[in-house]
């Protein structure tokens, strides 16, 4: 038996792909999926809602004439682009049931599940979980399957009953040819003939077949039973998420975008479960008319997937945005992830801790304090960076460099932080956590050694001059107390005889 006839072939076709790429079936944010609906090209109809059928309405009616029928009727342009983005995201979705997964034409998948049967316990179970999936993604699906591409394709096109372990010619053999995808001129020739099925075409001599309709005639019958190789092109896997959500009527306020959000969220989340990862970055964009009004581009302090987490900092930076009047379409993307491993390196392991024989010992008793912590200060992280306007809030990277000015260099938290400078030595002089940007001369009546008002805690500390940019004095630093209360870091430059503020203590 020929290979081709061993596999299992399972076509999902999407009938109503071109409607619902535009409505969402969550009616508590979408009220349009109660008036009818029209997918038109070419200024004929292609697809009707639910509610536009009701109203009679058929499939191929001029919308001209369609408007007459029903006043109320809202027609949208046919968008081809748009449903192939949805066919490639249902694609991805669908990896997590089999690899071997191809677009079919323009509303229809193609998988070969052969290999899948045993991992989902059987192919009715295979079957059910794949269709769930879809319609929790917000679409309508027809599933069929057969032993070749083309008849599983049919057998969704049309909705036959399952017989996959069947081969094609004896499950299809007494189907009309108009439902088994031949040309339709072809259909009509045959049918003034007496030729109306699958069965009496196959008595006609091949020959004669091939000469009266063409050699793609006879390749299609071939590709049907499985007599002809028919190789598919499998998708690879991307790892980037893209979904988008429509709304036919625009949205003038912004928080009411918090419920369509969270869907979206929803299943970012699901996705990063499916496919064992974390984010630490993610963006939403806000559409009117195709164009972007707003990008919400919001950063985590660590790789994480916490739809709570990301719900509120989608919610808080939504609040800041104030361009946008209308808003039709939201687009959530991310393409940058991580492996989600339960020991991942977070933004503040960059640098080994100098336990002590106490806190290792508590930390060995006590090992859920130390996660409890990082995670309070990655959630006061992400709330800072996402309120606070762009680049006020930024860690602290060390450089190899003596002067205190230069020791520090600010970055970006969501870069992975460099490994410290390999000098550096758990004995390091003591030095403030604030620093002027440029160092703030005293009075030159005022010398701290000498006035009351200053108490010297620690000092001469001799920092030398750095001859190869231009630095050329050395200074000498004093932690002197100034009226029993701040602590300054002062230094004196003893070719100036001039002294400064660098820095405070507390």
């Amino acid at each position: 038996m020929d290979p081709q006839r061993q596999k299992l072939w399972l076509s999902i076709y999407l009938p109503q792909l071109p409607l619902e790429i535009f409505l969402q079936k969550e009616t508590s944010f979408d009220p349009a999926l109660n008036r009818p609906i029209a997918v038109t090209q070419n200024q004929r109809i292609t697809t009707l809602s639910q509610a536009a059928a009701i109203t009679g309405l058929k499939i191929g009616t001029f919308s001209s004439q369609a408007y007459a029928l029903c006043d109320n009727l809202t027609c949208i342009d046919r968008d081809i682009q748009r449903e192939q983005h949805a066919l490639n995201h249902i694609a991805q979705w669908l990896y997590q049931f089999t690899p071997n997964i191809g677009l079919h034409g323009g509303q229809h998948l193609i998988l070969e599940v052969s290999t899948s049967l045993a991992l989902f316990s059987g192919f009715k179970n295979l079957k059910t979980r794949i269709h769930d999936r879809l319609n929790a993604l917000g679409y309508t699906a027809v599933l069929g399957a057969s032993q070749t591409p083309m008849a599983a394709k049919i057998s969704a096109a049309f909705n036959l009953p399952d017989n996959h372990q069947s081969p094609p010619i004896v499950t299809l053999g007494d189907r009309e040819l108009d439902e088994l995808m031949f040309p339709q001129e072809a259909i009509l020739k045959l049918a003034s003939m007496g030729i109306t099925t699958l069965n009496q075409l196959l008595k006609l001599p091949r020959a004669g077949i091939s000469k009266r309709f063409g050699q793609s005639f006879v390749k299609h019958i071939d590709l049907l039973l499985g007599d002809q190789p028919d190789p598919q092109t499998f998708i690879t896997a991307a790892l980037n998420f893209d979904e988008r959500l429509f709304f036919l009527d625009p949205i003038e306020n912004l928080q009411s975008l918090i419920f369509p959000l969270k869907r979206l969220l929803k299943n970012l989340s699901s996705f990063l479960t499916t496919h064992q990862q974390y984010l630490q970055h993610f963006t939403v964009k806000l559409c009117y008319r195709g164009k972007s009004q707003a990008t919400l581009s919001i950063h985590l302090a660590a790789p994480d997937n916490d739809l709570s987490l990301f719900l509120m900092l989608t919610d808080i930076k939504l609040t800041q945005v104030k361009a946008a009047s209308e808003i039709d379409e939201i687009i959530l993307s991310a393409t940058q992830f991580k492996p989600a491993t339960p020991q991942a390196k977070t933004l503040f392991e960059s640098m080994p801790p100098s336990y002590s024989a106490e806190s290792l010992q508590d930390h060995r008793l006590h090992p859920h304090r130390d996660s409890t912590q990082t995670k309070r200060t990655h959630d006061l992280l992400n709330l800072l960076q996402t309120r606070l306007p762009a680049k006020t809030c930024f860690g602290l990277s060390l450089n190899n460099e003596h002067r205190p000015e230069k020791h520090a260099s600010s970055v970006d938290l969501t870069e992975v932080p460099k490994p410290p400078p390999a000098t550096l030595t758990p004995d390091w002089p003591t030095r403030p956590l604030f620093l002027f940007h440029h160092p703030q001369r005293l009075n030159k009546t005022i010398d701290p050694l000498q006035h009351p008002d200053f108490e010297k805690l620690r000092g001469p500390e001799r920092i030398n001059a750095s001859w190869w940019d231009g630095d050329g004095q050395n200074r000498d630093y004093y932690i002197c107390r100034y009226k029993q209360r701040a602590i300054y870091w002062l230094f004196y430059r003893p070719l100036t005889h001039r002294w400064y503020l660098h820095g405070l203590f507390s």
